[in-house]
């Protein structure tokens, strides 16, 4: 057992994970793999445009196979007027099998930060490619700030058979319109036509965002999902989730607030930093020493058809102090991977484990409140950190009993790997009464493997 990424590794033919921002999961339904798409982004590796691809067997190890976009589509996204420079790099696709064909949603936008961008939809017959565009699905080029930002595309589905795509980033918040299922272009044709919105930054908000939205609907709980990102994607990213019965909205929080305008959402998600002792990292860069992780944020929610689990794909970074730069006016830790985690539901609501997935197997059980039951708890050795809602400083570690707010019936424990120490353990996930997320681990047992 081993996570699917090693720090401090900064190879992609070595480390295939590495390099990879705002990653999307689909499963091929035809070819029975795992295909993973991102940013156009290189840190070590030679550059170069059309949509990164990843694929795998099993969701841990994966393999860089080359680049989405045909030659074509490359030159028809990147084209925006003889007045205006190419754009240069094309941003967060989501990929997906539908009406026998292969539909790929990426974003070219004018520049770093802003708000005129086209999302393109591409289509092909393989999931390796080549893709070819079939049109423009939302264009806010010419259009102020206040408006929503035509980036970050996400396709829901609903159990009627309509589909959706949620949209959005900063400036007007996340939108989210209608698509034609036979052909996955908006219902309404005009390229300009928002749609409406589904969530918004609070008034006076001191927290980026958000961006990166997503949505899933669980059909036990009979709720729709919204994932979305607040925060500096450099250093203080995070994943927040709000629910709701439709899909349209309205998105609600843990304390019952709207995602529109009254709050951030449950932080399932922030910069942490557990005690390390074996790292899963490799001596890549001299001096290097591990400080946590910063920023995992942008990702999906994910079911997996094959194993019936749930998981959500987001890029991490180092936090080692070596990688921090400036960048973009602010600090920023530059190393970044895809991390996969599995995730549960617990009252309704999704937790994720604090560790990336490592092929665990197995349901999660309740912490119970008998101190006899093995169940309980009780005689184990807890690190556990909290994910405060409105802090998003980097979360540490703290070694000894579970918090008073975090009661029984309120955690769910499983088999993950620890990734800090090199070691199979036991993790945790939870909610305390006042709206926080609690993870935690095993650390009983030092013995490493």
């Amino acid at each position: 057992m081993e996570p699917g990424f090693r720090l401090n590794l900064h190879s992609r033919d070595q480390n295939p994970c590495f390099e990879s921002h705002d990653p999307s999961m689909m499963y091929d339904p035809v070819g029975g793999m795992y295909y993973s798409y991102s940013t156009d982004t290189a840190l070590t590796s030679a550059y170069r445009q059309g949509i990164p691809i990843r694929r795998s067997r099993d969701l841990v190890h994966f393999e860089f196979v080359g680049y989405a976009l045909s030659r074509q589509a490359i030159s028809q996204g990147r084209d925006n007027g003889r007045d205006y420079k190419p754009t240069g790099g094309f941003w967060a696709p989501y990929v997906e099998y539908a009406e026998g064909e292969y539909r790929m949603y990426y974003s070219a936008t004018k520049a770093f930060g802003s708000s005129e961008s086209r999302i393109w939809l591409a289509v092909a017959a393989h999931p390796e490619g080549p893709f070819e565009n079939r049109g423009v699905v939302m264009d806010t080029w010419h259009t102020p700030d206040t408006e929503p930002n035509a980036i970050d595309a996400h396709v829901a589905d609903t159990p009627e058979g309509r589909k959706y795509m949620i949209y959005g980033s900063f400036f007007g918040g996340i939108f989210i319109k209608e698509l034609d299922p036979a052909t996955g272009m908006p219902v309404n044709p005009d390229p300009r036509y928002q749609g409406f919105r589904i969530a918004h930054s609070p008034k006076h908000s001191y927290i980026d965002g958000p961006e990166g939205a997503a949505v899933i609907r669980h059909p036990r709980e009979g709720y729709y999902y919204l994932f979305l990102s607040y925060g500096w994607l450099g250093d203080d990213y995070d994943i927040r989730v709000g629910r709701s019965r439709e899909i349209t909205g309205p998105y609600l929080d843990y304390q019952g607030n709207s995602l529109d305008g009254g709050g951030w959402g449950l932080k399932l998600a922030g910069s942490y930093r557990f005690r390390a002792d074996r790292p899963w990292a490799a001596s890549d860069t001299p001096g290097w020493q591990f400080a946590g992780f910063r920023g995992p944020g942008h990702g999906v929610p994910f079911l997996d058809p094959v194993s019936k689990q749930y998981f959500f794909v987001h890029h991490v970074r180092d936090g080692a102090e070596v990688f921090r730069r400036r960048e973009h006016g602010r600090d920023s830790f530059r190393m970044h991977y895809m991390a996969v985690r599995r995730m549960f539901f617990l009252n309704g609501w999704p937790v994720l484990s604090p560790q990336p997935y490592a092929g665990e197997k197995g349901e999660p059980w309740l912490l119970q409140a008998e101190p006899e039951s093995e169940k309980s708890g009780a005689d184990l050795k807890w690190e556990w950190l909290r994910l405060r809602g409105q802090d998003n400083r980097q979360a540490r570690g703290t070694v000894g009993p579970l918090p008073e707010d975090l009661p029984p019936g309120r955690a769910l424990a499983f088999a993950c790997y620890d990734y800090e120490n090199s070691r199979e353990c036991l993790g945790l996930a939870g909610i305390t009464t006042g709206g926080d997320v609690i993870w935690g681990k095993d650390i009983s047992t030092t013995d490493t493997v």
